[in-house]
């Protein structure tokens, strides 16, 4: 058995992320939440704000490639602070990233929608996967579109604060 991911398939993803309240959709590759690895296509909708984050247990690592437009990663360490910011292209040399374990980061798409593949270590347990940082807002938070706003011109060495 194959599947394929063609621009149609993008093209569904992106129309459910347009209807989703966090402006994202997946399509999931792997057959269940008990695979050893997760692997999965996620249409991100202009806009879509996805709260930074880190998988604390020493085994998830995290791979994520470019399929469609273009994403801007950020990494920061534990306090805030940008460490790294990642721009994925078809104009750019940097397609995908593999992430160590324990790296706080966030990503989002630049000029419109994209997509990308991810791929972690499995299994899923909803219960024990993300850590959220306290220094950024929740995901329905007013405050959220600030963070976008900053995200999109933070550097290496800013910190947000609320505004």
């Amino acid at each position: 058995m194959f599947r394929v991911v063609d621009q149609a398939l993008l093209d569904e993803l992106l129309a459910q992320a347009h209807q989703s309240p966090r402006k994202r959709s997946h399509l999931a590759f792997h057959a269940d939440f008990e695979a050893p690895v997760q692997r999965m296509v996620i249409g991100l909708a202009a806009g879509t704000y996805v709260r930074p984050h880190m998988h604390p247990q020493t085994n998830k690592w995290e791979m994520l490639f470019l399929v469609r437009g273009s994403v801007l990663l950020l990494m920061f360490d534990p306090q805030g602070v940008v460490t790294e910011r990642i721009i994925f292209s078809a104009n750019n040399q940097t397609c995908g990233i593999e992430m160590a374990p324990g790296t706080w980061h966030t990503i989002l798409p630049l000029e419109g929608d994209a997509a990308i593949l991810e791929v972690k270590q499995g299994p899923y347990d909803p219960a024990d996967v993300t850590a959220f940082a306290d220094w950024a807002p929740a995901e329905q938070d007013a405050e959220s579109d600030d963070f976008l706003r900053w995200a999109e011109l933070a550097q290496v060495g800013d910190k947000y604060s609320a505004s």
